[in-house]
């Protein structure tokens, strides 16, 4: 639906006092924004009501902005990164485990915005390595350390069906380490099965427990880092069971992890600003999204993002979540030497 620049104007601004204001906002509070008298503004908001962009829980109440009129305001809002921000608040993260970098980009990312920062990645499943370590580290568990081929450390803790000897872990990192360096896991695991399959009797004795290792589900299970609930908390804007019920999401992580990777990749590095009720996630219902993808070598790697109340400083929030996406993927995508 087109509108006039006039109700355009009265929409935005009912949405940057709504965001300022985080309460429902009257037609004399836009009045003190904008050169237009108080009934003229009552009766524009009556017909931006009628049109969906705008709601009005009571009689007495002012109003708020729906998800429509957030569309067509978000639509509209294209803040640019800040780039001073990757030379002072973000060049402080670095370092060479990948682990470590995500949890304090979380944290940043959480900090600068006030909300839920959340980093997302796919799997080292999919990471081409060149060198890997198998360690074990506890009753039917051990750790997986891949050293990519650009010389970032990722690593990943797995529970197996059978308590692995270190004798065998040293035979098959050794097997992987001769004989498939350069390649990802996912592409090992493929060539591994169809030598099995052709080969059964050469290779069963070489591969067999290496085989049902890579076939692990926790292996190629995505790994969600999420930092700041207590943001959400402090704020007294949710219901505590509202904001417990997201934990529990992002704890469990599979129907999130889920949903991200759905997600359309966005090529441009412009994060996208997502509604939870769209994510088929009713914990997600009241909350909003800002999401944008991160590389390594210009290969998407994972998502990062922020998840807050609908009345967040969307511009604040975007223009750090793209910021720091091109951060990330650029220290991601230097080569790194062994320390």
């Amino acid at each position: 639906m087109w509108l006039s620049k006039r109700d355009t104007a009265i929409l935005n601004t009912l949405i940057k006092l709504y965001i300022t204001g985080k309460k429902p906002v009257s037609s004399k509070n836009i009045s003190e924004s904008l050169p237009l008298s108080e009934s003229l503004i009552r009766k524009e908001l009556q017909k931006l009501e009628s049109y969906g962009f705008v709601e009005k829980s009571s009689v007495s109440s002012g109003r708020t902005p729906s998800d429509r009129g957030l569309k067509l305001y978000l639509k509209e809002l294209n803040p640019e990164s800040d780039n001073s921000l990757k030379h002072s608040v973000y060049r402080q993260i670095s370092g060479q485990n990948f682990n470590d970098l995500s949890n304090k980009s979380a944290d940043t990312l959480s900090s600068e915005t006030n909300n839920i920062g959340f980093i997302y990645f796919d799997s080292i499943f999919e990471l081409p390595f060149k060198k890997i370590k198998l360690i074990k580290t506890g009753q039917a568990r051990l750790m997986v350390i891949i050293d990519s081929t650009n010389g970032w450390v990722f690593s990943k803790v797995l529970q197996t069906d059978k308590n692995y000897s270190d004798p065998e872990l040293k035979k098959w990192e050794s097997i992987l380490n001769q004989e498939f360096i350069g390649r990802s896991l996912k592409t090992i695991f493929k060539i591994i099965r169809n030598r099995l399959f052709r080969y059964k009797e050469k290779y069963m004795n070489i591969y067999k427990g290496l085989y049902f290792l890579l076939g692990s589900k926790d292996l190629s299970t995505a790994d969600l880092i999420y930092k700041g609930v207590l943001n959400l908390i402090d704020s007294n804007i949710f219901d505590p069971k509202s904001l417990k019920r997201v934990v529990e999401t992002l704890q469990k992580k599979e129907m999130f992890a889920s949903f991200l990777k759905d997600l359309l990749n966005v090529k441009d590095g412009n994060p996208i600003v997502a509604f939870g009720k769209d994510s088929g996630i009713s914990e997600l219902e009241e909350f909003m999204l800002v999401i944008s993808n991160f590389n390594i070598l210009e290969s998407p790697l994972g998502k990062l993002g922020v998840i807050g109340p609908k009345f967040m400083e969307y511009s604040e929030s975007i223009s750090q979540v793209k910021s720091l996406s091109s951060y990330f993927s650029t220290i991601l995508s230097e080569s790194r030497t062994e320390v």
